[in-house]
C-alpha cells in the first residue's frame, strides 16, 4: 500500500493528500481517538506484511515454458488459453480489484534454463505464484526450488511423473500424469486385442523411466513389448527394420519430440507398415500433424481434457465462446488445458478474498471440489491431502482432414 493510499484510507481524502475540509487536528482543538490510532497501526502492519507479488491493483504470476524448441507448440497453446481467460477476467475488473499479470520466460526445453528462469521469477520478479510451467525436464528440475521457497506451483501443462510421486503442498495439478495416460492406452490395447507392441521411447532419463513403468505394466497385461530407444542421433533405418521384423500389432510413441515421432511414423508407413499408432497427449502437437500430413491419419492420442470440439459439454462451449471473443479461431487441447487451469485459479483467488496471501490461496484451492464448484462438465476435486484435482483421460483420433475425432 503506498503512502498516498494509506493516507486516503485513514483520513478519507484522495490518494494525493487530505481534503482541506476533512483535516483532523491534534491538540487543544481535538484528539485522535484510540480506535483511529489502532486502525492506523493495523494498516501499517498490514502494509508491512503485504504478500510477495500482490499489489493493490494487480497480482503477479510467473511461468517458465519451452516457448521455443521441441515443445513450443504445446507451451504456446497452454499459455494462450490461460491468457485468454485472464484477459476476460481483467476486462471485468480482475479479482477483488486486482488484474492478473503473467510473466513468461522461455527455457527452450532446457532444465538449467528453467531453473534460472524460475529463480529469476521468484527472486527478481518476485511473483506471487508460478503458473503453467511446460516441459518435463524443467518441471522436474525446479520442484526443489519452489518447494524450498514455498511458492505455489500451479497447474503446469505437463504430466511429468515427479509432480505426482509424492504429496507437495505447493504443487497443484489438474491433469493426469503421462504414466496414467499410457496405462490407459495399455488397458485399451487389451480390449482391442492388441498383443504385440513396439514401444518407441526417447533415449534419455525421462524416456527410460516411462519405459520401465510401461514395460512392467505391459507384462502384467500379457503384452509382448519390443522396445526401441531413439534420439536425434539414432540410426533410424536400422530401428525401422527391427521394428518391422518384429511384426507388432501397434506402435506406442513414448516420446514428446514431434520431429522424432514424425520420423518414426513416416518411416514405418513408407516401409509398408499398416498397423496402428498411439501416443500420449504431448504427442499430438500441431507440428506433428502438419509435418506428417496424410501419414497422421488414424493416429490415436490420449487426452487429459475434454475435446475442444465436443460442444455438448458446457465447459467446452464456454471455452470456444471465450476464445472466439479473444480473436482466436484455432482450438486445441493445449489451450483448453490452459483455460481450465486459469479458471480454477480465478475461482480460488475469489475464495481467498481481498487480503490475499499464498497460504490463503492454498487453502482456497483445497476447498474446491465438484460439490461446491460449477465444473461445467469437468469435475475437479482438491482437499488438504489431495492436490491432484483431476485424472481424466480419453482418446482422440487424427482424421484425414488433420482434425481430432472423439
Amino acid at each position: 500500500m503506498t503512502r498516498g493510499i494509506f493516507h486516503a484510507v485513514l483520513f478519507g481524502g484522495s490518494a494525493s493528500g487530505v481534503h482541506p475540509d476533512r483535516r483532523i487536528t491534534i491538540g487543544a482543538g481535538g484528539r485522535l481517538s484510540k480506535r483511529l490510532v489502532g486502525l492506523a497501526l493495523l494498516m501499517v502492519v498490514l502494509a508491512a506484511r503485504a504478500e510477495t507479488g500482490v499489489f493493490h491493483d494487480r497480482l503477479l504470476l510467473g511461468q517458465s515454458a519451452s516457448l521455443s524448441g521441441p515443445l513450443a507448440g504445446a507451451a504456446q497453446a497452454c499459455a494462450q488459453g490461460a491468457r485468454a481467460y485472464f484477459d476476460v477476467v481483467n476486462a471485468h475488473g480482475g479479482v477483488h480489484g486486482r488484474r492478473i499479470e503473467m510473466r513468461s520466460h522461455d527455457d527452450g526445453y532446457d532444465a538449467e534454463a528453467a531453473v534460472a528462469n524460475t529463480r529469476r521469477l521468484i527472486d527478481d520478479d518476485r511473483v506471487f505464484a508460478l503458473f503453467g510451467h511446460v516441459g518435463w525436464p524443467g518441471v522436474a528440475a525446479v520442484l526443489p526450488l519452489v518447494t524450498q521457497a514455498r511458492v505455489p506451483f500451479l497447474f503446469p501443462c505437463s504430466g511429468a511423473p515427479s509432480l505426482y510421486d509424492a504429496f507437495n503442498r505447493q504443487v497443484f495439478t489438474v491433469r493426469a500424469s503421462y504414466v496414467r495416460e499410457y496405462r490407459y492406452l495399455l488397458r485399451m490395447f487389451n480390449r482391442m486385442g492388441i498383443k504385440r507392441l513396439a514401444l518407441i521411447y526417447q533415449n534419455n532419463v525421462f524416456g527410460k523411466r516411462l519405459f520401465d513403468e510401461l514395460n512392467a505394466e505391459a507384462e502384467a497385461r500379457s503384452l509382448s513389448v519390443f522396445p526401441g530407444a531413439i534420439d536425434a542421433t539414432s540410426n533410424f533405418p536400422s530401428l525401422l527394420r527391427r521394428t518391422l521384423a518384429q511384426g507388432p500389432d501397434a506402435v506406442l510413441l513414448v516420446n514428446g519430440d514431434p520431429l522424432l515421432n514424425v520420423t518414426v511414423v513416416r518411416g514405418l508407413q513408407e516401409a509398408g507398415y499398416h498397423g496402428r499408432y498411439f501416443g500420449a497427449s504431448i504427442t499430438g502437437q500441431r507440428t506433428f500433424i502438419e509435418q506428417l500430413g496424410a501419414f497422421s491419419r488414424g493416429v490415436v492420442i490420449a487426452q487429459v481434457v475434454p475435446s475442444p470440439w465436443q460442444v455438448s459439454i458446457p465447459l467446452v462451449a464456454d471455452y470456444r465462446k471465450l476464445m472466439v471473443a479473444q480473436g482466436v479461431s484455432e482450438f486445441s487441447f493445449g489451450s483448453m488445458e490452459g483455460f481450465i487451469g486459469a479458471r480454477i485459479l480465478v475461482e480460488a483467488l475469489r475464495r481467498a478474498g481481498r487480503h490475499l496471501t499464498r497460504e490463503r490461496l492454498i487453502e482456497a484451492l483445497e476447498s474446491i471440489n465438484e460439490s461446491n464448484f460449477e465444473h461445467r462438465g469437468f469435475p475437479v476435486n482438491f482437499s488438504a491431502t489431495n492436490h491432484q484435482g483431476a485424472d481424466f483421460v480419453d482418446t482422440a483420433m487424427i482424421s484425414s482432414s488433420s482434425l481430432f475425432l472423439h
